[in-house]
């Protein structure tokens, strides 16, 4: 068990991450807290949450953030660009983003073409 300065400094330590190289490091840890149970998966995955505040059409808009594909990038994290890539994935019909137009669904590890 770790205590409450332990994970203090692991989150310092993320925190300090560019935000492809968090994501590296989360596509390694959430997978391993998949459940399945009565027929039915459950993923922790990461999200990018965006509130718009417009007068015609308000809203939360959740996007799934998937994971870029490596073997594309030559073992790399994709382009240092922010999560501005978007699309769907083909299998789940989510809605994703990444730094990198080649990536996969934290959830069912499809490829995922993104714009």
């Amino acid at each position: 068990m770790s205590t409450d300065e332990d994970r203090e400094r692991l989150a310092g330590h993320l925190a300090a991450l560019p935000v492809r190289e968090l994501v590296d490091v989360l596509r390694r840890v959430l997978p391993h807290f998949e459940q399945e149970a009565y027929g039915m998966r459950t993923a922790l995955t990461l999200a990018n949450v965006t509130w718009y505040e417009d007068d015609v059409d308000p809203g939360l808009d959740v996007e799934l953030v998937a994971w870029p594909d490596r073997d594309h990038y030559g073992g790399e994290l994709g382009p240092d660009q922010g999560l501005w890539e978007n699309g769907r994935c083909p299998r789940c019909d989510v809605e994703v983003t990444s730094n990198a137009k080649r990536a996969h669904c934290p959830y069912c590890g499809t490829a995922c073409a993104l714009t």
